[in-house]
């Protein structure tokens, strides 16, 4: 199923370096909301979140053409969104540091109840105590549900590394919290 994905996204890139607009029309659909949540978990702001969205796929489009359709769009995709936050925190003098804005998206049922709403606010606490690397990988993989190979892509370590960050930042986090909440963290992995 990986192998479609990944197929079907090298004829889009083909495509749009065809100058096909509607090809990369169906890659903005396909990965806006993954693209817009990583940056909403990096922002904690709605609105930088969309502008930071339209900034990257507004990259992306002025890049396409220097994209390797045999390579993978996802991690490249990734990290240009990762970098256009960095770009943003470098200008905007008012935040010392990316890590302190860590926030969970919102939009989701959860949020609707004040007992899970505490829950939440609990669990970024314990996710801040996390460096930004770990926090970035276990976002990649439970709430992005993406594969080792494209967060090792991203974040610029090994497969390996990223399996074995993944998994200490888990103890680090089972060793902390609750375990109600740690379920909770759990709740979305598949």
């Amino acid at each position: 199923m990986e192998e479609t994905k990944v197929q079907q996204d090298r004829e889009l890139i083909l495509e749009c370096q065809k100058g096909n607009t509607q090809a990369f029309g169906a890659l903005y659909d396909k990965y806006i909301k993954k693209i817009y949540d990583f940056i909403y978990y990096k922002t904690h702001h709605k609105e930088t979140a969309e502008d930071l969205t339209s900034q990257t796929f507004f990259k992306v489009l002025n890049a396409i053409q220097s994209v390797d359709p045999n390579r993978s769009f996802v991690s490249w995709l990734y990290k240009i969104a990762q970098n256009t936050v960095i770009d943003y925190y470098r200008t905007k003098r008012n935040h010392s540091d990316v890590d302190d804005m860590w926030d969970l998206a919102d939009g989701t049922d959860i949020l609707g109840d004040l007992d899970t709403k505490a829950k939440i606010v609990e669990l970024k606490k314990y996710m801040k105590k996390l460096s930004s690397l770990e926090r970035d990988v276990v976002i990649m993989r439970v709430w992005q549900e993406m594969p080792y190979k494209e967060i090792a892509e991203v974040v610029g370590k090994s497969e390996a590394n990223c399996k074995m960050i993944f998994s200490r930042s888990l103890s680090k986090l089972r060793d902390m919290m609750p375990l109600l909440l740690y379920s909770m963290l759990l709740m979305n992995f598949k």
